[in-house]
């Protein structure tokens, strides 16, 4: 699964809706106050919403203090409450990996299916194979109004596509939820009828038609598809109820956003057994009740991962999103308050994370590697990190004067208290430093590497990671993000001004081409790297892609000129 594109509407100082599309790395330039960090934000705005709900934020629990959203009277564009926020993300996604939304159907193995039931399980089966077989992309839109009578910010619609094309929406409407779009014949739920089939529903369509002509009737009859909806075969029918009545088990009264967690048991309305087509000559009673039973749930089991599966997916993007603001903080002395442990957002969670034991002597030493290494950030320091555990001062002598022997000495570092010691090694002189005494620049690259290189992130959002460091560490970030894109298959959306960090990856991408990488180094294509400049017009934000070649040329010339600063200072 990747992510191709985020879309952005009345959001923040975005008004007509935007589209931004991703890659695993993708470059946001653009001059000061021209939205580049409202893409950002937008993303940290809908994960709040996913996973609490919170449609007034003010801060996130990812953004933290970096951060104060103002909430919804702040953030909705221009501050006009009668606009609708709506925020989607498109996926690459197949079918294989749409999640399953509940726990399964216990099959009672007594039952004995008919012939006649045996064939329509069959073709139940292979339409559910058949639609997850065409899955190839998804779509997931969320959107929030103001609602005049609560006076607060409400959920308004979810809608969920596929291959492209929307496939549900849910709205909250006159205080229920309704359906407001059921497109059964989605590119990914529909097939092709023969061509027989094809010809005749032409033919009487065309004599339909003239026999509405000849009599003079107003209406026309309506002309026939070429296509017929999977679904048919696979949803189930419930007495006095649409086929997507069980999704209700995903979805709280008001709210047409769905929880996302698996159930373990549905509650499905009364089934309606006759219309399962599993009632005949050969099969009634209890058998095909139970046949039907089970149809019904896997019938909406296999609906609900079409339509709650996707948004479960980018929920899950964006619970491991780690948003790394413009100003990395220097963590305190006396240690790390236990409420900023996961604040990403100043750069306090790379410090917490290299002194946690679950994070392995490996990794920090990679993030060391980077921070020394010459074909690296060449920083001048390395991390040092020991485990240490505290004895009395009688015991500590006790040890030094060999009164005690080995198991004793094991069995007493077994019980006592330990902490881990975290240190900045100047790697010339051997100075060993507390984080805190290090200088700015270290403060700011540090949490970006770690970021990159700490496990558990689906995308490392940062704003401006040159804040603060020489340009050859600039340029060295390039070759940490490509890394962590082919070996850890991280992501990174990153707004910035730095000429330094693109050119390094114009380079790769020019060396890769000539086959003249360093050995060592992943190849990177021009399709691994996203350059978008962002600028306003009188019509709102514009996004123009800048593409690249296999040369690591730019085939279309900067908006505005390309970094023009620097060539009229020069000529």
């Amino acid at each position: 699964m990747r992510i191709t594109a985020i879309e952005i509407e009345n959001f923040k100082g975005i008004s007509e809706r935007v589209r931004v599309d991703l890659k695993p790395i993708t470059l946001l330039f653009g001059a000061n106050s021209a939205g580049k960090s409202t893409i950002l934000h937008a993303l940290l705005y809908m994960k709040d919403v996913l996973d609490r709900r919170n449609l007034d934020a003010v801060r996130t629990p990812v953004s933290g203090r970096a951060l104060d959203l103002g909430g919804f009277r702040r953030f909705v564009h221009g501050q006009e409450l009668g606009r609708t926020i709506r925020i989607g993300v498109h996926l690459e996604v197949t079918g294989e990996e749409l999640p399953p939304m509940d726990s399964g159907y216990k099959v009672d193995d007594t039952v004995i299916y008919s012939t006649e039931s045996e064939i329509r399980d069959g073709e139940f089966r292979q339409a559910q194979s058949d639609v997850l077989r065409s899955v190839r992309s998804a779509s997931v839109e969320i959107e929030v109004c103001w609602d005049e009578n609560e006076q607060s910010p409400v959920a308004f619609a979810y809608t969920v596509g596929l291959n492209g094309a929307d496939l549900m929406r849910i709205e909250r409407a006159s205080g229920i939820l309704k359906i407001a779009k059921f497109n059964k014949l989605n590119p990914a739920v529909r097939r092709l009828l023969p061509e027989e089939v094809i010809e005749g529903n032409r033919r009487r369509y065309q004599k339909d038609k003239e026999l509405f002509e000849e009599l003079k009737v107003s209406l026309s009859p309506c002309e026939p598809d070429a296509y017929e909806s999977l679904l048919d075969s696979i949803l189930p029918s419930f007495v006095d109820k649409g086929p997507h009545m069980g999704l209700k088990n995903w979805f709280n009264r008001l709210d047409p956003i769905p929880t996302f967690d698996k159930r373990e048991t549905l509650e499905l309305p009364a089934v309606d057994w006759e219309n399962m087509h599993c009632w005949d000559d050969m099969q009634w009673g209890r058998d095909a009740m139970e046949i039907a039973n089970e149809w019904a749930w896997e019938g909406t089991s296999f609906l609900a991962k079409l339509i709650i599966g996707p948004g479960k997916l980018v929920r899950d993007w964006l619970k491991n999103l780690r948003y790394i603001g413009p100003l990395r903080a220097r963590p305190p002395r006396k240690g790390i308050p236990s409420d900023e442990l996961s604040d990403w957002s100043e750069g306090l969670a790379a410090w917490k994370a290299l002194e946690d034991d679950a994070t392995s002597l490996n990794v920090v030493e990679e993030v060391s590697r980077w921070l020394a290494g010459k074909e690296q950030l060449n920083s001048g320091y390395k991390l040092e990190r020991k485990h240490l555990a505290q004895v009395d001062a009688k015991v500590f002598r006790q040890i030094v004067e060999g009164d005690l022997d080995r198991a004793q000495l094991r069995d007493l570092l077994k019980e006592s208290l330990k902490n881990i010691e975290m240190k900045i090694v100047e790697t010339r002189s051997g100075l060993r430093l507390d984080p805190s005494d290090v200088g700015v620049g270290i403060s700011q690259v540090l949490p970006i590497v770690v970021g990159a290189l700490v496990p558990g992130g689906s995308v490392v959002a940062i704003e401006q990671p040159e804040l603060h460091i020489h340009p050859a560490m600039q340029v060295a970030l390039g070759d940490l993000f490509i890394e962590g894109v082919k070996t850890r298959e991280m992501g990174f959306l990153i707004e910035t001004h730095s000429e330094h960090l693109m050119l390094r990856l114009l380079r790769r991408i020019r060396e890769t081409s000539d086959g003249e990488l360093l050995l060592g180094l992943p190849e990177v294509k021009p399709e691994d790297v996203s350059v978008l400049y962002v600028d306003k017009d009188e019509g709102g934000m514009r996004i123009s892609s800048l593409p690249i070649d296999d040369s690591g040329e730019f085939t279309e010339r900067w908006p505005r000129g390309f970094f023009v600063e620097r060539s009229e200072e020069l000529f």
